[in-house]
């Protein structure tokens, strides 16, 4: 809708809303449990919709209510949520983000209206109206967080996946995980775990779009999950993640930890922790870790892993300062939701690892000519761009990183997954999916901008290999004139030893400031391990800690320079 017409669309609907009234005086309204006394206007039924006067309603729910007759806009705020909403149409900007609802707003009776169902499905507030008694009932409660978490974990342990699904998943949760495979999630966890026992802990934060996050710990017979659950401003579900939970640990004597903030005055502020010799003389060198691929916290938790923390504690204890810090997609996931089709690794993780550099080269402790940057495996693809466009570090340590594109990556990796599937009709159509998947992706260069944003391959959008392909790591690298270290484990099976740490070699073997090392036994996070699962995902949900050897070698040449 245009502004110019706001206006008069209000004029309009204004003089020609009258006749749908159908026994206003009728409807009898009860906020929290006490009947409403209207000021101006009466609600009014159109069609099969109730309709509300706002400001009455808003106000008895205790939120503040405001009209600005220049931009024909409500604004709805409370202590979780601002909700503005333009007369006459059917959207609102709740915590910046647009909602549609079902029937426009309107202006009658020198008022404006919304659908009661306004109220319910945008606001999250509890309300009902009964036909047969022509009576709306609506009620606002504080969101008991830690309560809502404990109903979800005795859904998920008695079976409810249907009312789980049902009661508190979002819409868009309900579109990418079916009850049948809550169902499939939660045995498969009890088949690895053992019985549920009971909940170590729960703890919540706030989060910006006025909804929040809890985090549980979960006792299982034989180890301990995690179950993060971000709930929407209207207390419904709209991530769930479970995963094994990594063992906690004491700082050791030899350090001090602090918090940071890395862009404290931008869009995306990121808390951090930088870790510090204890005992240190003068100023120190420092690192920064940058994380590989998807949404990722300070430590780099993968399963019982904390591959960040295990390097930050123990390059600290040799003298080395470290600054870890949550990823962008990982502390900002809901505002990021809407822009996912065209976010790119430049705002994902270049600009804040550039900004992270910035950050440690202030500090007066550290030695500003000795900042590093550590990159792991999408962070060690990066870590040569990072450091051109900004970071201009001492020197780059590349942890299972590779030179080739990232989609021929995540080809190999899906065609290794496809390979160890049991022969049937399901492998069949894998493999001829996988196949789909990689033409396309080979068509991704042709691709303009806006297609790249309106296509997928392997999941994920086109736009985000479009734009790594324009920025090869391979061309960073070749122009390195700086100390390299590029560290591999032979048994990664998500970075092949024989094709990335090989291709690095070739594309960079004879030069004096680059050394290689493969070490024998470890995996892709640099952890030594034999026993179930070995070789797939699974072994991340066993307890293990990067090898003593590469932080060792990782100090060793830090120090040397």
């Amino acid at each position: 809708m245009k502004k110019w017409f706001s206006s008069a669309l209000a004029l309009f609907l204004f003089m020609t809303v009258q006749p749908v009234i159908a026994s206003a005086a009728d409807i009898n309204v009860l906020v929290n449990g006490q009947k409403v006394v209207f000021t101006n206007g009466k609600p009014y039924m159109k069609g099969s919709e109730v309709m509300l006067p706002v400001r009455d309603i808003a106000s008895g729910l205790g939120m503040k209510v405001s009209f600005e007759k220049a931009k024909n806009e409500v604004r709805l705020t409370s202590n979780e949520l601002t909700a503005v909403l333009k007369v006459g149409e059917s959207k609102v900007s709740i915590n910046g983000k647009i909602h549609a609802f079902s029937t426009a707003s309107a202006i009658n009776q020198y008022c404006t209206y919304v659908p009661l169902s306004f109220f319910s499905k945008e606001l999250g507030i509890d309300a009902s109206y009964e036909e047969k008694t022509k009576k709306v009932s609506l009620s606002r409660t504080e969101l008991n967080t830690d309560a809502l978490a404990r109903q979800v974990i005795e859904l998920m342990n008695k079976g409810g996946y249907q009312q789980l699904w049902d009661d508190y998943f979002d819409e868009q949760l309900q579109k990418a995980v079916s009850q049948s495979v809550l169902g499939t999630t939660w045995k498969e966890l009890v088949r690895q775990a053992g019985e549920y026992k009971n909940t170590l802990s729960l703890s919540s934060d706030n989060i910006n779009d006025g909804g929040s996050v809890v985090v549980a710990i979960l006792a299982f017979e034989h180890m301990n999950m995690k179950l993060k659950l971000t709930i929407n401003h209207t207390g419904k579900l709209s991530g769930m993640l479970i995963q094994p939970a990594a063992l906690e640990a004491d700082a050791p004597a030899g350090v001090t930890e602090e918090t940071v903030v890395i862009g404290e005055t931008s869009r995306f502020p990121l808390e951090g922790t930088l870790t510090l010799p204890k005992n240190a003389t003068g100023t120190v060198p420092a690192v920064v870790l940058v994380q590989g691929s998807g949404p990722s916290d300070r430590n780099e938790t993968a399963g019982a892993y904390t591959p960040f923390r295990d390097l930050a504690w123990g390059l600290a204890e040799q003298g080395v300062a470290v600054l870890r810090y949550d990823k962008r997609t990982y502390a900002h996931a809901n505002a990021l939701a809407a822009e996912a089709a065209s976010i790119t690794v430049k705002e994902e993780t270049v600009d804040d690892a550039i900004a992270a550099a910035a950050l440690l080269k202030k500090d007066s402790r550290i030695n500003s000519a000795q900042v590093y940057v550590i990159g792991h495996s999408l962070g060690g693809m990066l870590a040569p761009r990072i450091d051109a466009e900004g970071g201009d570090f001492a020197g780059l340590v590349l942890l299972a990183g590779s030179p080739r594109s990232l989609w021929e990556i995540s080809y190999d990796q899906n065609a290794s997954f496809i390979a160890a599937m049991k022969d049937g009709e399901t492998k069949t159509v894998n493999k001829i999916w996988l196949e789909s998947e990689l033409k396309r992706a080979k068509t991704i260069v042709n691709m303009t901008p806006d297609e790249a944003k309106a296509a997928t391959v392997f999941g994920i959008p086109a736009n985000y290999f479009k734009e790594m392909d324009a920025h090869k790591a391979s061309d960073y690298a070749v122009k390195l004139t700086k100390p390299v270290l590029i560290l591999q484990g032979d048994n990664d099976f998500q970075v092949y030893p024989d094709k990335d740490f090989l291709e690095w070699k070739k594309l960079l073997n004879g030069k004096e400031n680059v050394s290689f090392k493969l070490y024998p036994g470890l995996n892709h996070f640099f952890v030594k391990y034999e026993g179930a699962g070995k070789g797939t995902l699974e072994e991340y949900n066993y307890p293990g800690h990067v090898s003593q050897d590469v932080i060792d070698d990782v100090a060793s040449w830090i120090l040397k320079k």
